[in-house]
């Protein structure tokens, strides 16, 4: 009898221990329910890609007149989250993780059902505000999570947003193809799974996102202190400065290749659902490229793949518009995974540069930087087809990544955490 009994109790510890491992506590399965938010937001964000053509046919405007949606579209989903970010780092904000996918998914699948372009335009910027909502608040919990580790963790949060991106657009076209846009309604359904995430994301871990902490680097290690109200965030504006110009150019080309293909291809009279699957084809290889970084990258690497990849992904760029067909799917594939490789380390660089203000740093190189390149792409498309040259875009894309990548040379260096 006494030798069954440290049997069972070991017995009872393992499975205790099972336990927290598979609990939404546990930093792991946490991390994975983020994931799985992500996907959530961005294949409903996915969703716009190929959808500015279309929208211009179904509201009776010309080519182009919808680009003012577009900007604003991309500021309520970019430049918010500093805002937003500002505040987060500040109050505790855990409600944000589900109320703002619940309200990017409930106006995005709403969009074809707008009868003038103010309304799509309301739906679009009530839509890209729920969505900025989540990417902060998202972005800084998962670099919490595993701060010894944090282009890891970030590179997987980032590659279920990329999925969500990649599935998005061909999502999109198929149901446009056979129902219009106003059969995107059914993708409220989205929302049914904020059901069960909701309940994981209650039972997140304290440090990660219940009361704001001063967060410090000392000696390598990332320390918490609680607080009723975050410290202030000081910025370093020079290098902030140059961070936002390295991301917005960067980023620049992620925004205008699917954007520019849809209009291309869309005149060339391929079908919604052809669309979708090119811009898929981006997004996908910008997914495997984020994905890649999580599996090979390490932080030795990090500072030199910052400015390896975008200059390789620069003559794909350039020789873009000569692609059709499958070598079309190819190439913007190739470039993608080039493009993708380093977002990943470009978010966790900004939030190991602004240690004081995780979610602000989140908000700049996920939202502002996106802000500042969609605004880019707007005016540049803008141009391209006043002048009747849409094709030459993307040497202007490629430029940008060779801009980006030379500018990456001033960023100043960060030391590697250490674990504690």
């Amino acid at each position: 009898m006494n030798q069954t009994t440290p049997c069972l109790e070991h017995a009872a510890e393992k499975r205790s221990s099972a336990m927290k491992t598979f609990s939404p506590t546990s930093p792991w399965v946490f991390l994975a329910l983020l994931a799985a938010l992500h996907f959530l937001v961005d294949i409903v964000a996915g969703t716009t890609s190929p959808m500015w053509p279309i929208l211009e046919r179904d509201l009776a405007v010309n080519t182009g007149g919808l680009l003012w949606v577009y900007v604003c579209w991309s500021m309520a989903t970019s430049f918010s989250q500093l805002l937003i970010g500002l505040y987060a780092d500040r109050y505790p904000c855990r409600w944000m993780l589900w109320a703002g996918p619940l309200l990017g998914i409930l106006c995005i699948s709403c969009v074809g059902l707008a009868t003038s372009p103010w309304s799509a335009a309301a739906l679009f910027i009530m839509g890209g505000l729920g969505i900025a909502a989540f990417h902060p608040e998202g972005a800084a919990t998962a670099g919490a999570l595993f701060p010894q580790q944090r282009s890891r963790a970030m590179a997987i949060f980032a590659f279920c947003g990329y999925l969500g991106q990649s599935a998005g657009p061909y999502y999109c076209g198929v149901v446009a193809d056979r129902f219009g846009l106003d059969g995107l309604v059914g993708g409220i359904a989205w929302g049914a799974p904020l059901l069960l995430l909701w309940f994981g994301v209650r039972k997140a871990p304290a440090a990660a996102v219940g009361r704001r902490a001063e967060v410090s680097l000392q000696n390598g290690s990332l320390q918490n202190g609680s607080l009723q109200n975050g410290p202030p965030v000081r910025l370093p504006w020079v290098a902030v400065g140059l961070l936002l110009a390295v991301g917005a150019l960067r980023i620049l080309p992620a925004l205008g290749v699917p954007l520019a293909l849809a209009y291309l291809l869309e005149a060339s009279s391929g079908s919604s659902s052809v669309v979708g699957a090119v811009q898929s084809a981006f997004m996908g290889g910008i997914g495997l490229g984020a994905m890649a970084c999580a599996a090979f990258l390490k932080h030795q690497w990090e500072r030199t793949a910052l400015w390896l990849f975008p200059l390789l992904a620069t003559p794909l760029l350039a020789v873009m518009a000569l692609g059709a067909g499958w070598s079309l799917v190819l190439m913007v594939g190739v470039c993608g995974l080039l493009l993708g490789v380093t977002m990943p380390v470009y978010i966790s660089y900004g939030q190991q540069l602004l240690p004081h203000g995780q979610r602000v740093a989140s908000s700049i190189t996920m939202g502002v930087s996106w802000g500042i390149g969609g605004a880019l792409v707007a005016a540049a498309m803008a141009v391209f087809q006043a002048f009747d040259a849409l094709p030459s875009i993307f040497l202007f894309f490629a430029a940008a990544a060779l801009a980006s990548s030379l500018l990456c040379h001033f960023l100043p260096m960060i030391a590697k955490p250490q674990a504690e």
